[in-house]
């Protein structure tokens, strides 16, 4: 717990201490500090309402190209297709706010010890994909070597047309792909769309992806505030209401219609001293 007050507005009637805040003074969303590895159209949506929110410390990186299929959420623009993930989404955050100067520099991302800081990790999980080959937004750990490994990071992982998102944990104990498709392929298959709902599914598609970057939008800064009032960064986010051994998972085309699996890290030594 912090032994001096946190910035913030200043006390008086109606004003003083949350008695459910463990801080001594209510934070500020300009206190979050966001990094964001992996642009795909969600992850870049999650940005913008970060943004939205007052959170104007935001690290985005992602070399690759926009594609058609970033599109579907606005965060990016049609004629931004080809350009840099990085680039296109840091002139769209500074369009969006002035104040806002995003970096495309993991290193220059604050450490752990400063409070409110978050990494939040989108990858793509194809389902195929040649042995040995490292999967597209999953960059090798050397990538990244110089992120501070206590950082909580909120994992989120695409595969096959729907979106796991892993508990929160510590950087250091972010799942690899191995430990992502074990626990994708232990969950109980539900039956594809067909018909007229397949045909949903497909129409609705990114409105769904917007709809979900609002809420993890809302979970990331669940985690910041848990930090920034010095307790676990882990608490918060909806995985945290399932309990730590379940990775929640979307699929077009409702949001709101969340299944859980149960974390399956017994095929890699990731999963060490973490059940």
């Amino acid at each position: 717990m912090p032994t001096t007050p946190l910035p913030g507005p200043r006390q008086g009637p109606g004003h003083g201490p949350d008695p459910g805040l463990s801080c001594l003074e209510r934070p500020r969303p300009d206190e979050v500090h966001v990094l964001v590895l992996g642009l795909d159209g969600l992850a870049a949506a999650l940005a913008v309402r970060l943004l939205r929110c007052g959170v104007l410390g935001l690290y985005v990186s992602d070399p690759a190209a926009v594609t058609t299929a970033d599109l579907g959420t606005g965060a990016y623009r049609p004629a931004d297709v080809g350009r840099s993930r990085e680039a296109a989404l840091r002139r769209r955050l500074r369009e969006l706010d002035p104040r806002c100067a995003p970096v495309s520099a993991p290193e220059l991302f604050p450490g752990a010890l400063l409070p409110g800081t978050v990494v939040v990790h989108s990858a793509a999980h194809p389902a195929s994909a040649p042995a040995g080959r490292v999967l597209p937004g999953a960059a090798a750990p050397e990538a990244w070597a110089g992120i501070d490994p206590r950082h909580p990071v909120v994992s989120l992982h695409h595969a096959d047309g729907v979106l796991l998102r892993w508990p929160t944990v510590p950087w250091a104990h972010r799942p690899c792909p191995d430990c992502v498709g074990a626990t994708l392929g232990g969950g109980q298959p539900g039956e594809a769309p067909r018909g007229r709902a397949a045909v949903l599914a497909a129409w609705a598609a990114p409105a769904h992806a917007e709809a979900v970057a609002v809420r993890l939008a809302v979970e990331v800064l669940a985690v910041a505030l848990a930090s920034l009032c010095g307790a676990d960064g882990r608490e918060g986010g909806s995985a945290a209401r399932d309990g730590a051994r379940h990775a929640a998972l979307y699929a077009p085309p409702w949001p709101d219609a969340v299944s859980w699996l149960r974390l399956d890290r017994s095929r890699c030594l990731c999963g060490l001293d973490q059940e």
